[in-house]
């Protein structure tokens, strides 16, 4: 059995400059992976028999109306009023079941083969391949007298001189596993020492200083899958020849484990060449393989794909094909929709209905379309381009919400926006696809990243939040103006990866919560994909989840056939000032039952970004938008900072809220009050006014709360 113990970098607590904190340490991973089966609890079946009730409405209503038309004639005094109503509803739920059969069927269609070209193809392949080579940056160890300890901060100091590479680094800190199993590699020496422990150093140093910057340029500028020797971080050597990592390196028995999730955790041995090669057909060509064995070029691209996986695995595949072996092939795999009942549909859709025309209406916010893209968007009074670009109080902001039930879900949220960041603009995009907006046209033909893109560039140039620069002949001349604060939740970080994508300039600030585009590649147990379509419910929580959200006709077709692995992953350098914690911060809970967090925290610590991390190691999936955690996720969104952020409801954002100008006044009002009662002037100030609307009250109001606010 191996136990993969890895050190991780630290983080900031709120992630401001000058206090720091210790995330809790992600538990060791052992592997061979034992995937247990749970034994289904009391809440279990309380959940259980919710759903029945729900679910046995169709088939009452079926059974009522066949006695209403059969028997019920016959009743002594005939039919009243109430009977000949239950009717008329029984007829539209079994009406309305038989519609959503025909849309279960309709969605099980395949989507068409991918149209990314082979090159692309070949680099996006070569690149999940080596995404997870890499080693973290090393840190400072502490000090210590124990003998182990003090190696390490040798190999510290080496390191900081450079003569250790990070790869070089980690190896000699991982000494005792590799040379159990055979994995070192010989390196140079710097000469003969008689202390094992110095020898066992030598072996890994560097002849000149300052090889590891010239290597690193050297792979930033060519190729990040090609390594230089036998401790760098590709997949190919200089001369383009496969590297086969040793079968118990840490990063391949990593690898191994995290793919055969796709073949439905079956043990890596039983896997053979033909189930890889028909998994591959689906994962790189979108198709079954019958359809990919046609094309020679294909066939050569996964012969290709099949070489670079075994090398990345430290294995090889034995010929032949196992019929025991299940692959999971998301987009060619039967829909796993389920009907449900209309009157449930009625309530969750007349629900967001009256938010969306009342409520938020009420509080400011109007409906509009760009497209075929419905938002809700708030301008506030005074509100003008030139102070989103100019004043931080002012910035947009742009919501992308995850899949589920729409406003219903997200109301406390948006609620929670509009109340404590009154200065500024705020925009939510409506997902409908997967909002159970089974009345909506787009319910079964969500975004796609061509229309969307250009849908939300068109929605900030027509609100003034941002002006594209021009270019001619490829150069730009003029750069962009503005930006938005971007922040998405679960599902949504889809669109918001598709933004920073296509258009990075528009982005000032990213907030990801519980976000789903890390790592899709792996296939993780708890990944969108995996815990929607193929995980079996097992306690409560997720039989509500299969139940009233996986299994729902449009999101089960979003899931299932328009969820592009390649469109939606995100990877880490294409997130704008991905490590500067005031730019960019990623909200993660240890309890998350949807996606893999412990995955994708490992994967951005790897890369450098560990002080933008919020780790909650008790928190489920959507905890991080509840209660007072809700509150500092607000308010780094609108301040890029959560310092004080306990308090700041009720002191900080009356003054975030103020103008540049406002606040300086203020500043100058209260003063000249201080001046005028130490003098004995019974001069009263002029209150101050916030725009046209803020009134005396309230700024004496502001004024007695100016001493306990921090001014960012």
């Amino acid at each position: 059995m191996l136990t993969v113990n890895d050190t991780l970098p630290r983080d900031h607590d709120d992630f401001s400059i000058d206090k720091l904190w210790k995330n809790d340490p992600l538990p060791e991973e052992i592997y061979p992976r034992v995937i247990e089966k749970h034994i289904p609890e009391r809440g279990y079946y309380i959940a259980l028999g919710l759903i029945m009730s729900i679910w046995m409405i169709t088939p009452l209503s079926c059974a009522y109306l066949i006695w209403f038309v059969l028997l019920g004639q016959g009743l002594r005094g005939g039919l009243g009023l109430t009977s000949t109503l239950f009717a008329a509803y029984a007829l539209t739920e079994v009406v309305f079941a038989i519609y959503t059969s025909y849309l279960v069927r309709w969605v099980q269609t395949p989507t068409p083969a991918s149209v990314l070209p082979l090159e692309a193809r070949n680099e996006l392949f070569r690149r999940v391949l080596t995404s997870d080579l890499g080693y973290s940056v090393p840190e400072r160890p502490a000090e210590s007298d124990d003998p182990e300890k003090q190696m390490d901060m040798e190999l510290w100091n080496l390191y900081r001189s450079g003569h250790l590479s990070e790869a070089r680094y980690h190896h000699a800190k991982d000494r005792k596993y590799e040379m159990i199993h055979g994995i070192q590699a010989p390196g140079p020496r710097v000469g003969k020492m008689s202390e094992g422990q110095k020898d066992l150093i030598g072996s890994f140093v560097e002849d000149h200083p300052g090889e590891r910057e010239q290597r690193l340029r050297d792979q930033v500028e060519k190729d990040v899958g090609f390594g230089q020797d036998d401790f760098d971080d590709g997949i190919m050597d200089k001369h383009g020849k496969l590297i086969h990592l040793h079968p118990m390196d840490r990063r391949a028995v990593e690898f191994r484990e995290r793919l055969r999730t796709w073949f439905n955790h079956a043990p890596w041995e039983s896997l053979r060449r033909q189930n890889v090669i028909i998994w591959l057909s689906w994962s790189c060509f979108n198709l079954p393989y019958e359809d990919v064995q046609n094309n020679k070029k294909w066939l050569d691209f996964l012969d290709a794909s099949l070489k670079m996986l075994e090398a990345r695995t430290g294995t090889r595949f034995p010929d032949g094909f196992d019929p025991n072996v299940e692959m999971l092939r998301l987009t060619l795999d039967p829909v796993n929709a389920k009907g449900r009942p209309l009157i449930l549909y009625a309530v969750t859709n007349t629900i967001n209905w009256f938010l969306r025309e009342i409520v938020y209406p009420y509080q400011g916010m109007g409906l509009y379309r760009e497209g075929g893209i419905d938002y809700l968007i708030r301008i506030p009074a005074h509100w003008t381009p030139e102070k989103g670009r100019t004043e931080p109080n002012a910035m947009p902001i742009i919501y992308f919400h995850g899949l589920g039930f729409g406003l219903l879900q997200n109301h406390l949220l948006i609620k929670h926006l509009l109340e404590s960041l009154p200065t500024h603009p705020i925009c939510v995009p409506l997902a409908v696809h997967t909002s159970q907006s089974i009345f909506h046209e787009r319910h079964l033909r969500p975004w796609t990243r061509r229309e969307l893109v250009p849908a939300i560039k068109n929605i900030c140039k027509k609100w003034g939040f941002w002006e594209q620069g021009v270019e001619e002949w490829g150069v730009r001349k003029d750069r962009s103006a503005g930006g938005v604060s971007l922040m998405s939740h679960s599902n949504g970080s889809t669109a918001h990866g598709w933004i920073l994508k296509d258009c990075p300039e528009l982005s000032r600030r990213n907030t990801f919560v519980d976000p789903v585009v890390f790592c899709l590649w792996e296939g993780g147990d708890v990944d969108i994909c995996h815990s929607f379509c193929y995980r079996k419910p097992s306690t409560a929580l997720e039989l509500l989840l299969y139940y009233f959200i996986a299994s729902e006709v449009g999101i089960a077709n979003y899931i299932q056939r328009h969820f592009d692995w390649a469109d939606n992953n995100l990877w880490f350098d294409e997130i704008p000032n991905v490590t500067d914690p005031r730019k960019t911060a990623f909200f993660l809970g240890g309890k998350d039952i949807i996606i893999d967090t412990a995955r994708a925290r490992k994967y951005l610590e790897r890369h450098g970004a560990g002080k933008c991390i919020y780790w909650a190691s008790q928190a489920g999936h959507g905890d991080g938008l509840s209660g007072e955690s809700r509150d500092r996720v607000v308010m780094f969104v609108g301040t890029g900072s959560t310092r004080g952020w306990q308090g700041w409801l009720t002191r900080g954002r009356r003054t975030h809220s103020l103008g540049r100008d406002d606040w300086q006044r203020l500043k100058r009002n209260l003063k000249a009050s201080s001046t005028a009662a130490a003098s004995g002037s019974s001069d009263d100030d002029e209150p101050l006014r916030r725009g046209s609307e803020m009134s005396s009250a309230s700024m004496e109001s502001d004024a007695t709360r100016v001493e306990d606010v921090v001014v960012k």
